[in-house]
């Protein structure tokens, strides 16, 4: 009732509203022809070239990516400072592809299939998708067939002998069967030079393989039945990891010295090594029931990660590394209801199961002493298990006011096996290993969600809306200390008002948004010793932001697109490791401030030049905001000149034009981070017929 009376105080201080024609989220479409027609569409994928999802950074207000280069595993989503944890814990933003949902941030689709459109859905979201998002949602639809057979294909080429590849083909069989397959392939040489003689070449050469098929039947004209079926492949050298110049790591100044001192440079005494498999199964029925749609998802996900080798102190000397190997199954099942989106009354309710397991080995050598070193052995298992129940209810209650309410009632179950075994310890007794640790939690989580929209003109909206989400109990399983294994639940409240204005021939619109978000019991990061990785909870952290989207058509041939966010999100209770009062320090992982300008013109002739630069403010990178792990602000240009003709372009393209340096992900324990990509030419030539 509590969370209730707050949604509803927040409400009548804003006296401002918001329904979901006005929440609809920022839509990034797959075709540029497609963008000025998509409500929303302030972002283009085709403009700004993003073939993976760190390349969004910038472009999307509110959304924060950190890429630690390793197919995934270690990054960071977050959306208005919510933000989930390394390696164990819920997500703060959700994913979703054609309705299937992903388990943990480190098991997501890093690259991008052809896609007809990237939604973000900002704000707790567990009201609308069968996939809880506390802080937000990603969801992803791809191509579908069309009643024509239909075959793209594009290829390519650039520095670093970098090549991608794609396919897509799409149409009918029969009356009654269709289908769409697309796959793509990507390969480069590695950035970073290991100038180690003994090992040598390039650490992370880079090798990707995608593949996603659906078959089609329609039996009947209110009957849909979809089977579905993806795989991705990644084989790639170390993790893109490099030591900062001039900084003091946790292994001391001997090892130090012996370390590289370039981001594109390491003298490594391993190569290192990322392999992960990804794939999904799925059934999909789509049923009209006349009153209703009915919709049925079931499908099954296997992520694998085996193994992940990295040279922990990037140095000659075999002083530490790191190998891992992990997995997580994924098997959900949703009905979802859905009422006729024409009505003055619309409403959606489904019934959610999810239940993912995890499990994997951890091998970490380091030093324990002068001259003496262990090799430590981590196995773990962790359960998860879900069931909710989500709705949403939107009510025109005039021509110009609507009213939004929505909730989620969700119960987790979690639980903990682990195990560490050690050899090479000299003294047994005197540093014995931990104890095998145990743990079971649950919860019962209730989400709500309320808002208004209120049509000042058929062309301009004032909006508002003011929800709860919510990241379960856990645990993490790099901890020795059985204190330290579980943490609690994270919740938030977050507000946001706006206004949004779409003139009549689509060639302006604009939208602003500001929001206030707090949020209890915050998960962080924090490491402890040499192989610990702890989840603490931060007692309150506050967020506080603007967002402004803009996109403008001011002649038909040519489209300039410009965002910008800003967030403030600080510890606003939170002690740290010695007792330290970090309460005023900025969260870690979360960039201050993005903004991206980009513009394309088509000439008559068939020409077109586009250009687009994404700014990235200062972001830090431990709950300390040491200057030392704190990537400062940065921009990236890239600009493209081609020729398109009507089933076939060609064009020369520059990423990172200026060659700017930065730091994608910093690891503050071992001061070492993963660098952006340094500038990259190429060719590319596409084929539709």
């Amino acid at each position: 009732m509590r969370q209730i009376g707050f949604c509803l105080s927040a409400l009548l201080v804003g006296s401002l509203a918001i329904a979901q024609d006005v929440l609809d989220p920022l839509v990034v479409t797959g075709e540029r022809e497609d963008t000025a027609k998509a409500r929303g569409s302030n972002v283009d994928l085709d403009l700004n070239r993003a073939e993976r999802l760190s390349e969004l950074l910038g472009t999307t207000p509110g959304l924060g990516i950190v890429s630690s280069d390793s197919g995934g595993y270690g990054d960071t989503l977050s959306v208005r400072g919510s933000a989930n944890t390394l390696f164990f814990g819920g997500a703060s933003v959700a994913m979703v592809i054609d309705d299937v949902p992903y388990g943990d941030v480190y098991t997501y689709s890093t690259e991008f299939f052809d896609l007809d459109s990237f939604v973000l859905h900002r704000g707790p979201q567990g009201h609308r998708f069968a996939r809880n998002g506390a802080g937000g949602l990603i969801e992803m639809r791809t191509a579908a067939p069309t009643d024509q057979q239909t075959f793209k294909l594009s290829a390519e080429y650039g520095s670093y002998d970098s090549l991608h590849l794609r396919f897509r083909a799409a149409g009918p069989i029969t009356d009654k069967w269709s289908y769409a397959v697309q796959s793509y392939y990507k390969e480069r040489n590695g950035y970073i030079d290991n100038v180690n003689p003994a090992v040598g070449g390039f650490n992370d050469d880079r090798e990707q393989f995608g593949a996603l098929g659906s078959l089609y039947y329609n039996p009947s004209a209110d009957l849909q039945i979809r089977l579905r079926a993806m795989y991705e492949r990644t084989r790639d050298g170390s993790q893109r990891l490099s030591a900062l110049p001039g900084s003091q790591s946790a292994f001391g100044p001997f090892i130090d010295g012996a370390r590289a001192q370039d981001p594109f440079r390491v003298s490594s005494d391993l190569e290192g090594i990322t392999e992960i498999d990804r794939y999904q199964l799925s059934l999909h029925l789509d049923q009209d029931l006349g009153w209703a749609n009915l919709k049925s998802i079931t499908s099954y996900s296997n992520w694998q990660l085996g193994p992940s080798i990295v040279d922990l102190d990037l140095s000659a000397i075999p002083a530490s590394n790191s190998s891992i190997s992990q997995q997580q199954e994924v098997y959900s099942q949703e009905f979802r209801l859905e009422s006729d989106r024409e009505k003055n009354i619309r409403w959606t309710a489904g019934l959610a199961y999810l239940k993912k397991d995890s499990e994997g080995v951890a091998n970490r050598f380091f030093g324990t002493g002068q001259f003496t070193f262990e090799n430590q052995f981590t196995a773990f298992r962790i359960d998860e298990e879900s069931t909710a129940l989500f709705g949403n209810l939107q009510w025109d209650l005039n021509d110009v006011l609507t009213v939004d309410v929505g909730g989620r009632i969700e119960y987790i179950e979690t639980s903990l096996r682990r195990d560490k075994t050690g050899a090479g310890n000299p003294f047994p007794s005197l540093f014995p290993l931990p104890p095998a640790v145990r743990g079971e939690a649950s919860g019962t989580y209730f989400t709500p969600s309320l808002g208004l929209t209120y049509k000042i003109t058929p062309e301009t909206s004032l909006f508002a809306r003011t929800s709860v989400g919510f990241k379960p109990q856990g645990f993490t399983a790099f901890s020795d200390d059985i204190a330290t294994t579980a943490f609690d639940e994270e919740r938030n409240w977050e507000t946001e008002i706006g206004l949004r204005y779409q003139n009549s021939d689509r060639s302006l619109g604009f939208e602003l948004r500001g929001y206030y978000k707090q949020i209890d019991d915050y998960q962080v990061n924090r490491s402890a010793g040499a192989t610990d990785f702890l989840i603490i909870n931060a007692d309150r952290v506050e967020a506080i932001g603007l967002e402004g989207e803009l996109t403008w058509r001011p002649v038909d041939r040519l489209l300039i697109q410009a965002s910008a966010g800003w967030t403030k999100t600080e510890f606003d209770d939170h002690t740290g490791p010695g007792g330290n009062d970090l309460s005023g320090n900025e969260v870690p992982f979360i960039p201050e401030f993005t903004a991206s300008l980009g513009a394309r013109y088509d000439f008559q002739s068939g020409f077109f030049a586009q250009t687009a630069v994404r700014f990235v403010g200062s972001t830090f990178y431990d709950e300390g905001n040491s200057n030392a792990t704190r990537q400062a602000s940065y921009n990236v240009w890239d600009a493209e000149i081609g020729y398109q003709a009507d089933n076939w372009t060609v064009a020369a393209f520059a990423r990172n034009l200026l060659d700017e340096e930065y730091y994608t992900f910093i690891n503050s324990q071992i001061s070492a981070g993963s660098p952006g990509d340094p500038a990259v030419l190429g060719l590319r030539f596409g084929l539709e017929f």
